[in-house]
């Protein structure tokens, strides 16, 4: 951009910033896309469960609190709250956003069921078997942020290419833009000019924007 300004090809440097500019709009949305994933994830299992007493009542409490071993009841329409084994009570249950399983489940007494889904039409009561932070639900959100965290191979990959290629590319340009009008009486417009073409061609926008949106894109589906 600095070169074009410098010969005086506006359009050139302002083409250029609007690409880049595109790109990085592209990898944003990618990214934001990705923590509402998350967001919308860890949003599915509710904060209360329905909990039964010592003394045989049921009471409404916070879900974090609800220790191992506690039974729940979970009423039609309702969200499971944490994951557990059916202990009473029968229904068909949707466990589209943990599964992906298109159609209902049916459970009877001994199945499990999962934190986020959905109780459809009976009562079901069932064992605790995993306390917040520890169900299937949490794993699977922990899962896609440790994987954002981590690079993939092919980024470490472009990274390590990036560090030798970048500055041989950036000295074979200056070369360009140097040698031949010191040395052999070119103009300099036309030997920066060139230089510039190089640079721009040499680039590579595709392979260095490309993997981390398709990453984190990836993670979000």
């Amino acid at each position: 951009v600095i070169g074009a300004a410098l010969i005086g090809q506006w359009p050139e440097a302002a083409v250029v910033i609007w690409l880049f500019g595109i790109a990085e709009m592209i990898e944003a949305l990618s990214l934001d896309r990705a923590r509402n994933a998350i967001r919308k994830l860890m949003d599915l299992a509710p904060e209360t469960a329905l909990v039964k007493q010592a003394d045989g009542r049921w009471d409404e409490v916070k879900a974090e609190t609800v220790p191992l071993g506690a039974l729940v009841r979970v009423r039609p329409g309702e969200r499971i709250a944490l994951d557990g084994v059916v202990v009473s009570g029968a229904s068909a249950v949707n466990q589209a956003p943990i599964t992906g399983e298109s159609m209902p489940v049916e459970k009877n007494p001994g199945d499990t069921v999962f934190a986020g889904t959905i109780n459809e039409r009976g009562t079901l009561e069932f064992e605790v078997r995993s306390r917040k932070g520890e169900t299937t639900l949490d794993r699977i959100a922990r899962s896609v942020q440790d994987a954002q965290g981590q690079r993939a191979p092919t980024q470490r990959f472009v990274d390590r290419f990036a560090s030798v290629y970048t500055p041989v590319v950036f000295a074979l340009a200056i070369g360009i833009a140097v040698i031949p009008p010191l040395f052999f009486g070119g103009a300099w417009f036309d030997w920066v000019y060139k230089a510039l073409v190089m640079l721009v061609i040499a680039c590579p926008c595709a392979l260095v924007i490309s993997t981390p949106v398709t990453v984190v894109s990836g993670l979000a589906a």
